[in-house]
């Protein structure tokens, strides 16, 4: 199949809408292939000619929904990587995350999905990106992806954005990235 044949790319489009209209409403465990083709028009058997189940699906939907993040300066992505990934996700996907945040099977997928492209990010720019010699750059695509995951983790367990024990106020997004950068010393070359 040409994945540039206009056909084709109609298709993973209605089936990626459909998936992205029953994320707001119903939770990904308990959404069908069938409800998935009967929302997009699409016969069994074309979805299964584009698709292998309902998670390739989504893994293809997150890859396209994560793309504006990708683009953004690579220096913002680096250091301020909460304030980044915030800027970038809008109503939509948010209204999604808050009908999903009790289904694993979602969060499994999209935050493996979502951090792997991390490690590739940090694996593709690794001339840009300034650390010691001795540290392989996977190492650090590793570290720097593990951070991100343990924090959002963090953050998730304590209602987005926890609360300062100091302060008892919300942790704002300047504060995780600061906190991000204490963890994490990576930095980009100067061009």
């Amino acid at each position: 199949m040409n994945p540039t044949d206009l056909r084709v790319i109609k298709t993973k489009r209605a089936l990626s809408d459909s998936l992205f209209k029953l994320l707001e409403n119903t939770m990904f465990s308990s959404i069908t292939v069938n409800m998935i083709c009967e929302e997009a028009l699409v016969h069994r058997t074309t979805f299964y000619k584009h698709f292998y189940d309902k998670y390739d699906l989504l893994s293809y939907l997150l890859q396209n929904v994560t793309k504006g993040y990708f683009e953004k300066d690579l220096r913002d992505r680096i250091h301020q990587p909460f304030q980044s990934i915030a800027t970038f996700i809008d109503f939509p996907i948010t209204k999604i995350s808050e009908k999903q945040k009790h289904d694993p099977k979602f969060f499994e997928t999209g935050a493996s999905i979502f951090i792997e492209k991390l490690r590739q990010d940090i694996e593709d720019n690794k001339d840009k990106i300034e650390v010691d010699s001795d540290v392989p750059i996977d190492l650090v695509a590793r570290v720097f992806e593990a951070t991100i995951q343990a924090m959002g983790e963090w953050n998730n367990v304590n209602e987005c954005y926890p609360v300062d024990s100091d302060t008892s106020s919300k942790v704002s997004l300047e504060k995780l990235d600061e906190m991000f950068n204490k963890l994490v010393n990576i930095k980009i070359k100067d061009a």
